[in-house]
């Protein structure tokens, strides 16, 4: 393993990750990043009643998000994982809550699986070592997110089909 200045950029013999599971990777990484870009953007105001969480949300999420999306845009699949991970962990430390509050796991589960997952995807992308589960480790609080997501979307479907009713 090499390992440069900054220890998450790739190097000619940084070659864990095969031509066919790189493209995975990339793809999986960036949906995520695209999806909390644009989707978890728009639930950083729902429930928050403090004035200094929103703010810390609206500066920090999209940062992250973008940084993220960027990274894995450029092939920089390690980098990608970390930026997520770091996400996770700020979010969980801020005691954001990781879903729509629709569905998925309660905050306590998110905290007890979350974090230790998110710390795991940093070390595994450090390490380059199997970096497809670190980006599913990293991938689950978004996936948590869309679950949560379905009641509401179904609803509205439902409504926009049959319509609001008698």
């Amino acid at each position: 393993m090499s390992l440069n200045s900054s220890g998450l950029t790739p190097t000619a013999a940084s070659t864990a990750v095969s031509a066919a599971s790189g493209v995975w990777l990339r793809r999986v990484l960036l949906t995520v990043a695209a999806f909390e870009t644009l989707v978890g953007g728009l639930i950083d105001l729902a429930g928050v009643p403090d004035l200094d969480i929103i703010n810390a949300r609206l500066f920090i999420h999209p940062f992250l998000a973008i940084a993220a999306l960027v990274l894995a845009a450029r092939r920089y699949l390690r980098a990608a994982i970390v930026v997520l991970a770091a996400y996770i962990l700020a979010a969980l430390a801020i005691g954001w809550s990781l879903d729509f509050a629709l569905g998925g796991l309660s905050l306590l589960a998110q905290q007890v699986i979350f974090g230790p997952l998110a710390v795991t995807a940093i070390v595994l992308a450090i390490l380059d070592k199997l970096l497809w589960l670190g980006a599913v480790f990293v991938a689950l609080p978004s996936a948590n997110l869309l679950l949560g997501m379905i009641p509401l979307i179904l609803f509205t479907i439902g409504v926009m089909i049959y319509g609001a009713g008698p």
